[in-house]
């Protein structure tokens, strides 16, 4: 129930995220596909990038490929899977007791 929970709470982080990536978008020379993940990360917040490649080398060929893509679709689909993941847990885990 509790990662139910903390996927739904987590969700107003992830409007806020989208929202952050929109605004950088509208404010720069970015357009919607230029603007990749990796980019977004390299120029907004370079210590994230750094900590998952010292820290979780092995997954740097998932992180590659995935950060490749635009951050405002990767933002979105894992907003509405975080969203939708809380929901559908929620009443199954209530049920578990």
């Amino acid at each position: 129930m509790g990662l139910a929970y903390f996927l739904i709470y987590t969700t107003p982080i992830g409007i806020g995220f989208l929202l952050w990536v929109i605004w950088i978008i509208a404010s720069t020379d970015y357009t919607i596909m230029s603007l990749s993940a990796d980019k977004f990360f390299v120029e907004n917040i370079p210590i994230l990038k750094e900590i998952i490649f010292t820290y979780f080398w092995f997954f740097k060929p998932i992180y590659n490929f995935f950060w490749q893509f635009p951050a405002i679709f990767l933002t979105t689909v894992k907003l509405f899977i975080n969203t939708w993941l809380g929901f559908w847990l929620l009443p199954i885990s209530k049920n578990m007791n």
